[in-house]
């Protein structure tokens, strides 16, 4: 109403400092100006605090990085190492043969003949079927998330008998998730050889995301490949999943793993475009709680690193 005082101010309310005499009032204030200042300095703390945090974080990243150096210069070293120990057993390089011991004298040209030379591309060419089997699939989620991972993975297996550094593994994910089946930390400080192995097989893009994949070992060589998936069946019969695919792996100046699959530039993913539960209860994959896979995987030749 006209003339009616405001809320909390009409007569005989009382305000924080009524009833205070100037001295208390005084006392009040410079209380005021204490907590003030006080908070200033905490706030200026806080900030320094924060820079000091920034700087923290900032040197973390770095150790990253080097430690990510480290890592892959320890990996060439190795690699380096052991292409050394293969030469010394006459594995690799420059090996003797039945021609260039026992050399036969080239036949002299006849005048006016046809001149011919053949340069062949395959003849390094290396086949290798290679088959996995998983057994127990309906367990396969529950132990890797016991275990922290997304995806499984075979055996080592070779492809060229002697040549140390032709070696790939199988990794299954069954939600197409990550495809780095083991830890990198526990690799390198593990002391049992059948852990530290793997180490060799986690070096490329941890964002990759497939079912599943052929994973060849780290190496700065150069290769040529050509493989294709098969899924076996209900019936036992090998089922052909995406298409054969020819690559060629350049050489590089640092350790890397090639990575293949049917499905990792998709964006569905699953075998044969069937979920993991569609895939428990189909006829076109596995026998019972199994799935069983196959790699037939020539390799051709390798090009040394620059």
């Amino acid at each position: 109403l006209p003339g009616s005082p405001l809320p909390n101010h009409f007569p005989g309310a009382m305000d924080a400092g009524d009833g205070l005499t100037a001295e208390q009032l005084r006392a009040r204030i410079e209380e005021q100006r204490a907590l003030q200042a006080t908070l200033t300095a905490q706030g200026e703390d806080a900030l320094r605090e924060i820079g000091e945090a920034e700087e923290r974080q900032r040197l973390r990243r770095q150790l990253d990085v080097e430690e990510t150096r480290s890592s892959h210069l320890g990996a060439v070293l190795y690699s380096r190492q052991r292409r050394r120990r293969s030469i010394d057993r006459d594995e690799a390089g420059a090996l003797p043969s039945e021609e260039s011991t026992f050399a036969k004298p080239k036949p002299q040209p006849t005048p006016g003949a046809l001149a011919k030379t053949t340069t062949s591309y395959a003849s390094n060419v290396v086949k290798r079927d290679f088959v996995w089997e998983v057994s127990g699939l309906s367990w396969l989620e529950q132990q890797l998330a016991q275990e922290g991972r997304e995806c499984t993975s075979s055996d080592i297996f070779h492809v060229h008998p002697n040549d140390s550094d032709s070696k790939y593994v199988l990794v299954y994910s069954p939600r197409g998730a990550s495809l780095l089946h083991a830890d990198a930390n526990v690799c390198d400080e593990s002391s049992d050889w059948d852990i530290y192995k793997f180490r060799d097989f986690l070096f490329f893009d941890e964002n990759l995301r497939g079912t599943l994949a052929l994973v060849r070992g780290a190496d700065s060589f150069g290769t040529n490949l050509c493989y294709r998936f098969f899924v076996r069946d209900a019936r036992g019969d090998f089922r052909p999943w995406g298409e054969a695919r020819r690559v060629a792996v350049p050489a590089r100046d640092h350790v890397a793993c090639f990575v293949g699959g049917p499905d990792l530039e998709t964006e569905a993913k699953g075998l044969f475009g069937l979920t993991f539960e569609e895939l428990l209860g189909s006829e076109r994959v596995g026998r019972g709680d199994d799935l069983e896979s196959s790699v037939p995987h020539p390799e051709g030749r390798r090009v040394m690193s620059p």
